[in-house]
């Protein structure tokens, strides 16, 4: 394990050697490899392990339900439940003991408090409570680095814009997409300027779109705030993985200490944590006691932006997300994110929405991009002059060529798969 420091090499055989007496799902994974107990000693050759996916997770519980077994624990020793939020796939079930519990709240503070939330903050949460984990999970943090925290969930704008005006509320906890519809509502139902709430800061997650050129800039001239992708993570593994700071160019990694994190190149091979560097996030759990993950794909595709170890000799980073390898699409040789889209999408804005969708190519054409997109302009000369500076100005950024079907406005929001850019076919949208 020559790309990890001693002690995280230290941290890890000590979990993997609690995984091998304590979960049969570890336990077998190890025997079928020929991996003893025994063998979990210095120089392991922990990167030599295979990767363990999602599905590998949902069969493990959908087999020996409700938790798998992967549960390295009693469940009487469990404090708390979430589940995932299901959107790439089935959800699954996360298991958390006490300590699983403080070490998610250990990185929520580091990121809040890096954001520069803290003392003299009134930060409405407006996140889902229910199993997923972005409620609890990452509203308890806001007291905990001094905010005063005011739990509110989604729905009911109304209460929400009384209670943002009578409580003096100047900081906000949200997805960026809900700052979009409060705005709206804002505007259009209550006649107010957004900018007459009082917002200061948005601390923002649950979803990529702050990563969408013109989103963050959009949602900071409405509501006069300064907003902050303060909330990167993964249910089944921490809740905040990395958030912004002050300088909001990069997200900063804050699981130092509590996870190994490691890039992967296409073919799964781990490639080194350094400037420059484009890969698959895997993560694995360095104290998770009740589901301890090894080598866990993240499905996200990030590019380091600066790296280095610290006085610890913990890797610290920042990194942005490019895209995710289940949608990763290779066209013509040339690896293509469907989110990058977006980034020509802003260009021809109003003309275009930035609802959009992408066709996956056929193996019998994979040189084939087809993308679905909505407009307000009528079928005639104006569309196929935006249809011809479309094509050309993605060929010039992202060197593919595209062909284009025009819908009309919201109806890709309408098609009931709001969260994804690729689809299988455009039977459904189309008919």
């Amino acid at each position: 394990m020559s790309t990890i420091n001693k002690e995280e090499e230290s941290l890890i055989l000590h979990a993997l050697r609690r995984a091998y007496n304590r979960s049969p799902f570890w336990r077998d994974r190890f025997l079928d490899l020929g991996i003893g107990e025994n063998d979990f000693r210095t120089g392991f050759p922990f990167h030599s392990l295979p990767l363990l996916s999602k599905p590998d997770i949902i069969e493990d519980q959908e087999e020996h339900g409700p938790f798998g077994q992967i549960l390295s624990v009693e469940p009487e020793d469990l404090r708390r439940i979430h589940k995932t939020s299901g959107t790439s796939s089935k959800p699954i079930f996360v298991a958390l003991t006490e300590q699983d519990i403080l070490d998610t709240y250990a990185t929520s503070e580091r990121a809040y408090a890096l954001a520069g939330m803290g003392k003299g903050e009134r930060v409405i949460h407006c996140l889902s409570f229910n199993m997923w984990s972005g409620g609890v999970t990452d509203f308890i943090p806001i007291e905990r680095v001094g905010a005063t925290a005011i739990p509110f969930g989604v729905g009911n704008t109304t209460m929400l814009l009384h209670t943002i005006r009578n409580l003096q509320v100047n900081a906000i906890s949200s997805t960026p997409s809900y700052m979009l519809t409060l705005r709206d509502r804002c505007e259009k139902e209550f006649g107010i300027d957004p900018k007459e709430l009082g917002l200061r800061h948005g601390y923002f997650g649950g979803e990529g779109l702050l990563q969408v050129p013109g989103i963050r800039e959009e949602i900071e001239s409405a509501f006069g705030l300064t907003a902050y992708d303060a909330n990167y993570g993964m249910s089944e593994i921490l809740s905040i993985v990395g958030g912004e700071g002050p300088e909001r160019n990069g997200l900063v990694y804050h699981a130092h200490g509590i996870l190994h994190c490691e890039m992967v190149d296409p073919e799964g091979n781990s490639i080194p944590v350094v400037k420059g560097a484009q890969g698959e996030l895997v993560f694995t759990t360095l104290r998770r006691q009740a589901q301890p993950l090894f080598r866990y794909r993240s499905n996200d595709i990030a590019e380091v932006l600066w790296s280095d170890f610290g006085e610890d000799g913990l890797l610290r980073m920042r990194f942005k997300i490019i895209g995710r390898s289940d949608e990763m699409l290779v066209i013509k040789g040339v690896n293509f994110f469907p989110q990058s889209l977006s980034s020509v999408i802003n260009e021809f804005e109003p003309k275009v929405s930035r609802n959009f969708r992408i066709v996956r190519p056929a193996a019998k054409d994979p040189g084939s991009l087809h993308v679905i997109l909505e407009t307000p302009l009528a079928v005639g000369d104006e569309q196929a002059t935006l249809t011809t500076s479309m094509q050309k100005r993605v060929a010039e950024m992202l060197q593919v060529k595209i062909s284009i079907t025009w819908v009309a406005l919201d109806r890709l929001v309408q098609d009931g798969n709001k969260s994804k850019y690729l689809i299988e076919n455009a039977n459904e949208i189309l008919k």
